[in-house]
């Protein structure tokens, strides 16, 4: 019952980032803050009750949207950090693809580049949150499909990507959502000319 709860949830946002990442922001980063918030009560509340468990989820879910949503000056910094876990995740996928698994090391690394993305997101321009807001839907879209599809639990987010297909649907959704928003930014910027 959570798995099925949570992969709508987490689809259902995904669609919402990859669709409207660029152009309603804060929604966006709302959606995302949801979704990062019920995802981490799924992934680290195994011990509770399932009911318990997913109202946890959606107080915590909620409160990381208002914070996102209110978090809108640094839009530039939290797009940068989600490009930086989104990218390390597909990096560590392609390791594990090659039969690799870095276990430990991965988390680090995944929460290293996080931090660095985050860093640097500022320095990498506007059409970073055109690029993050893509990563971020495809990839939640791929999580919440695999949750309701391929009964895959919270604990496999880090190697949800280590398949050929969840990999190339991944990919496909990302690349049709940055040329979607970006022509949608395109076209806005022409118009306030």
């Amino acid at each position: 019952m959570d798995n099925l709860l949570w992969g709508i949830v987490v689809l259902l946002a995904g669609i919402f980032i990859a669709s409207y990442g660029n152009v309603l922001i804060r929604f966006a980063l709302a959606f995302l803050g949801f979704a990062i918030g019920y995802s981490l009560v799924m992934w680290l509340g195994g011990g509770l009750d399932d009911v318990l468990r997913i109202v946890v989820g959606i107080v915590v879910g909620g409160i990381l949207a208002g914070l996102f949503y209110m978090l809108v000056k640094f839009t530039l910094y939290l797009a940068g950090g989600i490009m930086g876990f989104v990218l390390m995740v597909v990096l560590l996928a392609l390791f594990r693809l090659s039969g690799l698994d870095l276990g430990v090391i991965g988390l680090v690394l995944v929460a290293a580049a996080t931090a660095l993305g985050g860093f640097f997101g500022p320095r990498l321009g506007n059409n970073l949150v055109v690029f993050a807001t893509s990563l971020a839907g495809a990839y939640l879209i791929v999580l919440g499909l695999s949750a309701l599809f391929l009964d895959a639990e919270a604990e496999d987010q880090l190697t949800l990507l280590s398949t050929a297909f969840p990999l190339v649907l991944f990919l496909s959704i990302t690349a049709v959502s940055f040329l979607a928003q970006h022509q949608a930014a395109s076209l806005r910027r022409r118009f306030l000319r």
